[in-house]
């Protein structure tokens, strides 16, 4: 993939992007991994995948819920991490609203869906760095899971994206930079594209150096976030363009943090660029 960076458009004009990137949907068929094709969600809840220390020093069992189409026969499915956000506390987990809605809208487009519960703090403030570090380490734990359960899922692990909002969008962003930095030097295929959802960490909470190995990346904030400041995802576009990185910075005007009143769009527009990044399968489809 080239390192051009796409234009960023305002909110008002996803939904025109969208529509040219995908053509005329009165013209085309839906297609299978960037149009929903199944109308029903399969959902397996509460997979345990770790048991890890909190920072109370208690014994904590960490849980995933899987989200698949149901009905579906296919093998050599790809997969997508959703990691959820609020702010490293209790309060939201896996099943924060639109980490559902991202779910089971890419299960409806034949993806397998995962959503793993990460540990949090009480009181994570000032310094959040140590919430970030458990959660990094429980993420990068799914993913090992997941790389794990493959064939019983029916899941291709070459072809594993990862997207997370808000603090979930944080740990993404530092997740995927470790994973991919560990698989080129293992010569093992790496997660293949992020999805950003405000999310984009200061330089402080950023503890994963962005390289060459980096994946295609589509950051989506609001330009009026108090929470996450917009300036953040103009600070991590400008290190992807410094490296050559395959990017998308889509600005929604004038939006405050978790800018999710229009999921349908917002949906549309992860889609058409997770299709557009998806490698072939390693083995022909079943």
């Amino acid at each position: 993939m080239s390192g051009a960076c796409w234009r960023p458009v305002a909110a008002t004009a996803l939904a025109g992007v969208v529509l040219a990137a995908l053509g005329s949907t009165s013209a085309q068929s839906p297609t299978r991994f960037r149009d929903a094709v199944f109308t029903k969600v399969d959902r397996t809840e509460q997979i345990a995948f770790r048991t890890a220390t909190a920072s109370t020093g208690q014994a904590v069992t960490l849980a995933l819920d899987v989200y698949q189409p149901a009905g579906d026969s296919e093998g050599d499915r790809p997969v997508v991490i959703w990691i959820h956000g609020g702010g490293f506390r209790p309060g939201n987990d896996k099943r924060q609203k639109y980490i559902v809605a991202m779910s089971e809208a890419f299960a409806l487009r034949g993806w397998v869906s995962v959503a793993p519960d990460y540990r949090v703090r009480a009181n994570p403030d000032p310094d959040r760095a140590p919430a970030l570090k458990d959660a990094l380490d429980d993420c990068r734990a799914a993913l090992e899971w997941v790389r794990a359960n493959a064939a019983g899922y029916r899941i291709d692990a070459s072809r594993m994206a990862v997207g997370g909002g808000s603090a979930g969008g944080m740990i993404a962003v530092n997740l995927v930079a470790a994973e991919n930095s560990e698989a080129a030097a293992g010569r093992r295929p790496g997660v293949f594209a992020l999805v950003n959802l405000w999310g984009s960490p200061s330089t402080a909470l950023t503890v994963a150096a962005i390289g060459k190995t980096y994946p295609p990346t589509l950051i989506i904030h609001g330009t009026a976030d108090q929470t996450v400041p917009y300036s953040q995802s103009e600070a991590l576009a400008a290190a992807l363009k410094a490296n050559g990185i395959r990017h998308r910075l889509v600005p929604i005007e004038g939006a405050a943090h978790t800018p999710t009143s229009n999921m349908p769009m917002l949906v549309d527009q992860v889609a058409a660029f997770l299709f557009d990044a998806l490698p072939p399968p390693t083995s022909p489809r079943r």
